[in-house]
């Protein structure tokens, strides 16, 4: 067997919302690849953190600040990795926010905003990539979705519907994009442990006692355990897979708690 056919060595990388949790592990892991990698996120201090460290350990990487929602912020990132690097071979539509709320709660404003970053910044970044990889014969972008699109989760609807966007999205964006050889595939995580998902639930007294309640393997997933499935995906490992979402949830779940 060819183990360099698992490799990304060398290919250019966007990952947005790059500066902590699932984000901040698939940069570091494609950065320790040989990937260079671009940090794309609102807070450029986050960034900036996994930047340096990025750099402190012999990889290549820059960060750039951008709200997912304007189409000139992610033009801006988009323009200044081909100028830093030639090209995009693959993008990471990580990006995602969230809160919890009633559906007969919700402002309009609320709704929107959490569909802006989780659905419309995924099509506003591959869009600008798109044509990148497009003019340039090919690339990869691999979304970053929730169980959350799949089934219904209390006082997560907006999220929900979000989430479920980006897996739709991403079959029709396969198939738009398979012609000029960019491959389009997704990610849908279950509960996975992050700080910032727990800092949210300890603020509302929601921390269950067993995080792995319901799950087959009787615990939260690891950042890691959705960094290297990415690798995976970014490689010539997977140059028959497009169009497809991959659900990494520990074997299902039966509780209705979720995060990134």
């Amino acid at each position: 067997m060819d183990s360099n056919i698992f490799s990304v060595e060398g290919k250019v990388t966007i990952v947005t919302g790059g500066g902590t949790g699932i984000g901040e592990y698939i940069a570091r892991r494609f950065a320790e690849a040989g990937a260079p990698v671009v940090l794309a996120s609102r807070k450029i201090e986050n960034l900036e953190r996994v930047r340096d460290q990025i750099l402190k350990d012999g990889g290549k990487a820059v960060a750039l600040q951008c709200d997912v929602r304007k189409p000139d912020d992610v033009q801006q990132v988009v323009d200044t990795t081909v100028q830093e690097f030639g090209r995009i071979d693959v993008l990471v539509n990580n990006h995602g926010a969230s809160f919890r709320c009633n559906i007969l709660d919700m402002t309009p404003n609320g709704w929107n905003s959490v569909v802006g970053i989780n659905l419309t910044g995924t099509f506003l970044f591959s869009r600008a990539a798109g044509i990148v990889m497009r003019d340039q014969g090919g690339g990869c972008i691999i979304n970053i979705s929730s169980t959350a699109g799949l089934h219904a989760t209390p006082l997560m609807a907006h999220y929900g519907a979000a989430k479920a966007g980006v897996i739709n999205f991403t079959r029709s964006l396969a198939d738009e994009l398979a012609p000029h050889n960019i491959r389009v595939n997704c990610i849908a995580p279950g509960p996975i442990v992050t700080e910032g998902f727990l800092e949210v639930l300890r603020a509302r007294g929601e921390v269950p006692k067993n995080l792995g309640a319901g799950l087959v393997m009787n615990r939260w997933g690891e950042c890691d355990e959705i960094a290297y499935p990415t690798l995976f995906l970014a490689s010539d490992a997977a140059s028959f897979m497009t169009g497809e979402t991959i659900v990494i949830d520990g074997g299902g779940r039966t509780n209705l708690i979720t995060g990134e």
